[in-house]
């Protein structure tokens, strides 16, 4: 309870306690003093008679209502038919706003009511308007009033699960609760699939399969069904067999699935035969990501295979492969164990002074960083953690339909006048809401992806704060009398069939992976 009203209950309490004197009448007289109090055996006084309804006070009357919002005219059939004309066309700008209007004034039975809602949708899609589009897609598919209707619908939605969406609205709410046994086979698989996403998220795998179970064979869901299983199966399980491993392996290869999905098996083959220490073999599984040709490709990637490297004995490989992540490609990319591993490289090589330097370089650059964790900060406003949080998994879905929004509600402004008035009024609304809602998404989810960023980095400066300290005791270790260079181990630069050239500063896409550095051992060995 605020203030104000809180003083008035104490008020009106008080007066309830303590009536006060009447207040003075009409016209300035006094107020009439108390009658005296009646003798002893007196009778008492008879109340006064009320005074009629016509004397009453006009600060007693009730507020007039406010006037009620004018009805909706009435839009006849021909309006509806003329925009299906201007739909087909070509001109859906001219459809939009007409159809709007028809829909405002028909009745959810009118036989033309849900087609009316799928080509406002199509219109509006057609024009940018992803998300409103989907908003009157997933009314259709909710309220199934036409069933000739709902099929296009639902295939509509299907494309654009492909984008950046509102997860909730359509995964959830509308594949995710469908009744399954009057849909089409392709809207039915997907729905099928989306279910049994659902299911894996809350735990029950084993309704997930019998969603999985429908798929077709040979379909795409049902090769997303799979990887979807084999990615739960692998969090809950701490040593992966090899029937696992080959699984993984198969669906990088299988082409039904997006070049993504596949590339994200491979990794998986990868990263399991990296932890078993079969390096050999996760450096063939990394050969398996596809990337499109002269595309720059992915940080991660390239260091996730330097170590590798680095556990082969390839030490000048993996320092290739590091300078390729110093291109302007991926100079703003959080990379914290990049540091460490190259002091790492040059600590194997005795180059002592370039791994110190190699390990301040990480302090260095992500000093703001740290300060902001060591001091408890609001890490969602650090730019890298921000950054670094917002590339990758769930946060990165979430961001990017928030952007979409962005640039919806900004391109909405350029159609106030075709629309007209109540269309445009509805569509700011939906996108001021949508916004709103895919906010609190964003920033529930960031703030859990900071988390982990910071505690990548802090495990990182505390590798490096411990390397540093190892070099430092190596720079004054004195050396033994006899003691002889090692010979660094054999290490194949250039096959015959290639041809090396000097390094000169410039990063090209097609080369990024085949940097090799030359860098000679300095370590010596003591005589027993």
């Amino acid at each position: 309870m605020t203030p104000r009203p809180l003083l008035a209950a104490f008020v009106s309490a008080a007066l309830l306690a303590a009536p006060t004197p009447a207040r003075a009448q009409a016209g300035g007289a006094p107020a009439a003093s108390p009658p005296p109090a009646p003798a002893a055996g007196a009778p008492a006084p008879q109340p006064a008679a009320p005074a009629p309804k016509e004397a009453a006070s006009k600060e007693a009357a009730p507020a007039k209502e406010a006037p009620p919002p004018p009805p909706v005219e009435k839009v006849s059939d021909e309006v509806f038919d003329k925009a299906l004309a201007n739909y087909f066309a070509g001109n859906p700008r001219a459809a939009a706003g007409p159809l709007y209007a028809w829909l405002s004034s028909a009745a959810r039975t009118h036989e033309n009511y849900a087609w009316g809602q799928y080509f406002l949708a199509r219109s509006l899609i057609d024009l940018g308007f992803t998300h409103a589009g989907g908003v009157y897609l997933s009314r259709i598919a909710r309220e199934r009033s036409n069933p000739n209707v709902l099929p296009r619908a639902l295939e509509t939605l299907r494309e654009l699960t492909d984008r950046p969406h509102d997860e909730v609205m359509i995964d959830e709410q509308v594949f995710g609760a469908l009744d399954l046994g009057f849909l089409p086979e392709e809207a039915g698989a997907y729905a099928h699939y989306q279910q049994g996403l659902v299911d894996l998220r809350v735990g029950n795998e084993r309704w997930a399969n019998t969603h999985f179970s429908k798929l077709p064979e040979g379909t795409a869901e049902a090769s997303r069904a799979r990887f979807a299983l084999l990615v739960t199966r692998l969090r809950e399980v701490k040593e992966p067999n090899d029937e696992l491993i080959e699984d993984f392996l198969g669906l990088s290869k299988d082409e039904k699935l997006t070049r993504e999905s596949r590339n994200e098996a491979a990794l998986a083959v990868a990263r399991l035969r990296y932890e078993r220490k079969d390096y050999k073999s996760a450096l063939e599984a990394y050969g398996l990501v596809k990337l499109q040709e002269l595309e720059p490709g992915r940080a991660t990637l390239y260091l996730e295979e330097a170590w590798t490297r680095y556990k082969l004995g390839e030490l000048r490989a993996s320092l290739g492969i590091l300078t390729t992540l110093d291109a302007p490609s991926f100079r703003d990319e959080f990379l914290p164990d990049k540091y460490l591993l190259r002091a790492l490289i040059y600590r194997d090589l005795c180059h002592y002074l370039p791994a110190k330097r190699a390990a301040k370089e990480l302090t260095r650059r992500f000093a703001d960083s740290l300060e902001a964790i060591r001091a408890r900060d609001d890490l969602t406003q650090d730019v890298r953690l921000r950054r670094a949080a917002s590339a990758h998994g769930a946060t990165k879905r979430a961001a990017r339909f928030l952007e979409v929004l962005d640039l919806e509600g900004e391109r909405l402004g350029r159609y106030a006048g075709s629309f007209g008035e109540r269309l445009f009024t509805d569509l700011t609304k939906t996108y001021d809401l949508a916004h709103a809602e895919a906010q609190r998404i964003y920033q529930a989810r960031l703030e859990e992806a900071v988390r982990q960023e910071a505690d990548t980095l802090l495990r990182a400066a505390e590798q490096v704060r411990l390397m540093e300290y190892e070099v430092g005791l190596k720079l004054y270790e004195r050396v033994k009398k006899g003691a002889k260079v090692v010979a660094p181990p054999d290490e194949e630069l250039l096959s015959p069939s290639q041809v090396g050239f000097t390094f000169d500063g410039e990063y090209w896409n097609d080369e990024l992976r085949s940097y090799r550095v030359r860098l000679e051992s300095r370590c010596i060995q003591e005589n027993p």
